[in-house]
């Protein structure tokens, strides 16, 4: 199941890069570490009208599936998932630009090879799920700096001590 480990923040700047950086996870009952080589994630900007906006989001759009450790396979506590799934991979969009002002989501969709199909055994790539962020109000002008949650801050320490460049909270 795919999930936002970090929303984006409720108002942003037109081509600044949003902070809090958004996070994704793949939690399962089951262990998805053979899968991993596979799948990848890849956000894109969505208008508030519904219509999604290809290339128009800057910054880093796709990265693959990175392991988590297994001290944060804790229970996922933000979806209605059952207790006995973990957090096993997350996927980190830590540059993403939205460039024009507007009212929009960051989708994250969960892509995956296929080379199961005989029609075409150079694979396929198969979107599995996706998962949309809470609104963001982008403006021209400064706007108020938002603060990820505890939870979120949690998430954000578990990527830095994995090697990933968290940035710090603008001024």
């Amino acid at each position: 199941m795919l999930g936002l480990a970090v929303q984006p923040p409720p108002q942003a700047r037109a081509g600044v890069a949003l902070y809090p950086p958004i996070a994704a996870r793949i939690s399962s009952e089951t262990s998805i570490f053979e899968e991993l080589s596979q799948i990848w994630a890849v956000a894109t900007l969505v208008h508030y009208t519904g219509e999604v906006l290809y290339d128009q989001l800057g910054g880093r759009v796709a990265d693959s599936a990175h392991p988590l450790p297994e001290s944060t396979h804790g229970s996922s506590s933000s979806s209605s998932g059952s207790s006995s799934e973990k957090n096993r991979a997350y996927f980190y969009f830590p540059d993403l630009v939205v460039p024009s002002p507007g009212r929009y989501c960051i989708r994250v969709s969960l892509m995956q090879m296929d080379y199961s199909s005989d029609a075409s055994p150079e694979g396929v790539v198969v979107v599995r799920e996706y998962v949309d962020s809470l609104w963001i109000d982008v403006e021209d002008r400064e706007t108020a700096t938002s603060r990820p949650s505890g939870r979120e801050r949690a998430f954000l320490r578990v990527l830095k001590n994995d090697g990933q460049q968290v940035p710090s909270a603008p001024a």
